[in-house]
């Protein structure tokens, strides 16, 4: 009676030893791989808490195959965001919703890397991209894209310290010429897309 006491306070332990060395339900391994998808971040960038942009959205493959072509070590720097986009308006004071899903034309006439001074003066930051030009057939589109004052372009890859492609010194840069079509709308922090009107 003693040995099969033995025998199954024996069993027990290695159950409970078994249990302890078993993997994560599958739940646990999704939300690790949605976290590590979402890697991409800085510090910086998270400090901002939520946020919304409006944006040229783009194939992520043609983009791809345009960075390889203008470098073919590329990335040259350690983050590159989720998908390629032509950022309008960052915090949009008015989103321009009836106007999602208008085609745009991408017009990439550069490629450069460099090291921007961040505006906050806490660092540098290095930045790889390519500098674009916008058009659509849409006349309300347009005038809308015209509106902007800003440097139009597609960030590659960049540092730890945050997207600064836009004040890099495109005088260096190397010449190009690859056209794209992409999908005007909005995203936010927590990669919510919107392309469809409203």
């Amino acid at each position: 009676m003693k040995k099969l006491t033995a025998i199954l306070v024996a069993l027990m332990m290695l159950l409970a030893l078994a249990g302890c060395n078993a993997k994560k339900p599958s739940g646990d391994v999704t939300t690790t791989t949605a976290t590590s998808e979402k890697g991409h971040q800085s510090d910086a960038e998270k400090a901002r808490g939520y946020y919304y942009y409006e944006a040229i959205f783009l194939d992520k493959d043609e983009v791809l195959k345009a960075f390889k072509q203008a470098a073919p070590d590329y990335p040259k720097n350690a983050l590159t965001p989720p998908e390629f986009h032509v950022t309008t308006a960052f915090k949009p004071e008015e989103k321009h919703t009836s106007l999602y899903g208008t085609k745009v034309t991408v017009h990439i006439t550069g490629y450069t890397i460099g090291t921007v001074r961040r505006d906050d003066g806490a660092g540098e930051s290095s930045n790889e991209g390519f500098l674009v030009e916008l058009s659509t057939d849409d006349g309300e589109m347009q005038e809308l894209l015209d509106s902007y004052d800003k440097v139009m372009h597609i960030t590659g890859s960049y540092s730890a310290e945050g997207y600064y492609t836009e004040f890099l010194d495109w005088s260096k840069m190397t010449p190009m010429d690859i056209t794209l079509t992409g999908t005007f709308g909005g995203a936010d922090s927590d990669e919510n897309f919107f392309t469809t009107p409203e």
